[in-house]
């Protein structure tokens, strides 16, 4: 198959996009004598810095969806993983496990509800329903740049997602 060169107007809008993309990474270089410097930001507190994000950042929470969300995580406790497993009838941990392995057999089933241990397989499984279930457990992870008065500051906010109200922030 014979090479096809781009066209012009292919060629004309990736350099334009190019040049957007450059210009855009250069107003973080801009001096702006309203902001602080880089240094006088770190030195602030954590409560400092959330104090002059929300002064100086416009929709600074609004700006941590769409492109500024990076994921959410998920830490289960080992005391709440333990309480399953000892309380197996209170949390019908059976069924929570069977949720996650769909081929189990009933006389498996039975066994667990019976006291039997669990395989590796299956406390990994129950850690998945567990986690499924748990709608506050999770911790949303979303990150923008914060300009200061000669370039940019990126804060990493790590708080739990409260739908569509937004997020609360735990850390920065």
């Amino acid at each position: 198959m014979p090479y096809k060169p781009p066209s012009i107007k292919a060629l004309a809008r990736r350099f334009g996009e190019y040049l957007s993309n450059v210009w855009s990474h250069l107003q973080y270089y801009r001096y702006e004598a309203s902001k602080l410097s880089k240094a006088a930001f770190l030195k602030l507190t954590h409560d400092e810095q959330e104090a002059w994000i929300k002064a100086n950042i416009p929709d600074d929470e609004i700006n941590l969806y769409g492109d500024n969300y990076l994921g959410c995580s998920y830490e289960l406790d080992e005391d709440t993983l333990e309480d399953y497993i000892e309380y197996r009838d209170d949390y019908g941990l059976s069924g929570i496990v069977s949720s996650q392995l769909p081929n189990m057999t009933t006389e498996r089933l039975e066994k667990i509800d019976d006291g039997a241990d669990l395989t590796l397989e299956e406390v990994e499984a129950l850690k998945v329903g567990i986690a499924e279930d748990d709608y506050h457990g999770w911790q949303i992870h979303s990150g923008q740049y914060i300009k200061v008065r000669f370039g940019a500051v990126y804060a990493l906010y790590v708080g739990e997602d409260i739908g569509q109200g937004g997020v609360s922030i735990a850390e920065q």
